[in-house]
């Protein structure tokens, strides 16, 4: 099996109990800078698999590569530092303060005093707490709070994989949202390899990139959210559900249906000429940005004088809803419903323009 970029590879991985095998035959390949999840029945082998890649359970059959390292061959303590680990009950040491727990695998690799304090206090801020946290116990934190310490832990050495067996699953539904928001934001910046293990599939759906789906051991399918509503397999059918295509279009960010071919014309000064356009052109309007490439509007091709130029009173306001590229394409289909539109501009977190969704898009992207 080959992988491009790939940072962990199963190839035909099982694990035996005696007569049991509790994994059969998983193989897939998790790029670089993915969220990959992990989902399926209780006893379906997921957290079995998940243990397997950095060796707190070793295989029976097959093999396992990380960052194209047979596993086997390297030490397995220095394999579970090199990764970062987040589980459902968290794990901090209650006799140790936050700034200890976050640190505690900087200790164990002998970092100098000065870079674990200033690893805690980075870390801390990363995953949304005050510094003073830092000085508090495990028990004065809410659970929601903790499993952000956990998350901190997870990324004290700096790996480049997580393992995360379902991380979120022991606080209330609020917390979990935030926690699953809070990692989405995180992951922009810090771009990790996630293997994710859940048994929700809303979740599944709002994490992954791709979704490997198993039962009894197996591996069932993997794909994209929408891949995996459109599966014809009936245990895949039944798993996810009847609403499961309004799970993945509340999953999908618009960023994968951007039209980005939307003509752009760049304000210097009141009036401007307009490229010349050929007959075959879609557009019927084209946007105006400045030099920042902020949208200040937009200009119908049919209001232009003879002399192809724009006049200031002929541009129009953009829709006074403008998407985020991360908003999904169940929220971008409602907009357009309740305001009437069949389009609506997309920019980024800095305001810049990036193109439009369109409804025919939405539909497109469902229908394909």
């Amino acid at each position: 099996m080959k992988y491009n970029n790939v940072m962990v590879a199963l190839e035909n991985v099982s694990k035996v109990y005696g007569n049991d095998k509790v994994v059969d035959g998983v193989s897939f390949g998790v790029k670089k800078g993915e969220i990959f999840v992990l989902i399926g029945p209780s006893g379906c082998g997921k957290t079995t698999t998940l243990k397997m890649i950095n060796q707190l359970i070793p295989h029976s059959e097959g093999k396992i590569f990380v960052k194209g390292e047979d596993v086997t061959k390297l030490d397995p303590v220095e394999l579970r530092r090199s990764i970062g680990y987040v589980i459902q009950y968290i794990g901090l040491l209650p006799h140790l303060k936050i700034r200890d727990n976050i640190a505690f695998v900087l200790q164990l690799k002998k970092y100098p005093k000065k870079k674990q304090r200033e690893r805690a206090e980075e870390l801390i801020q990363t995953v949304g707490l005050p510094v003073s946290y830092l000085d508090r116990y495990p028990r004065e934190l809410s659970g929601g709070q903790q499993q952000r310490v956990g998350v901190a832990r997870a990324l004290a050495a700096d790996p480049e994989i997580l393992l995360m067996d379902e991380p979120f699953g022991a606080v209330d539904p609020i917390a979990r949202g935030q926690l699953q928001n809070e990692l989405l934001k995180l992951q922009e910046t810090i771009q990790k390899t996630i293997i994710f293990v859940t048994h929700d599939i809303q979740e599944a759906f709002k994490l992954g990139n791709r979704i490997a789906i198993m039962r009894k051991g197996k591996l069932i399918t993997t794909g994209t959210a929408m891949e995996i509503v459109k599966e014809e397999d009936e245990f895949v059918r039944r798993f996810i559900g009847k609403n499961a295509i309004f799970d993945a279009l509340n999953a999908v960010p618009i960023a994968q249906i951007i039209d980005r071919s939307a003509p752009r014309l760049f304000i210097e000064e009141k009036t401007l000429p307009v490229e010349e356009l050929s007959k075959e052109q879609k557009w019927e309007f084209a946007f105006l940005v400045d030099k920042n490439n902020s949208c200040l509007g937009y200009v119908n091709f049919n209001d232009l004088d003879a002399g192809r130029k724009i006049r200031e009173e002929k541009i129009l306001p953009l829709p006074s809803t403008c998407l985020e590229s991360r908003v999904s394409v169940k929220r971008a289909i409602e907009e357009m419903l309740w305001g009437g539109r069949t389009w609506l501009p997309v920019v980024d977190n800095e305001n810049k323009f990036l193109g439009i969704v369109t409804f025919e898009g939405c539909v497109s992207l469902v229908t394909s």
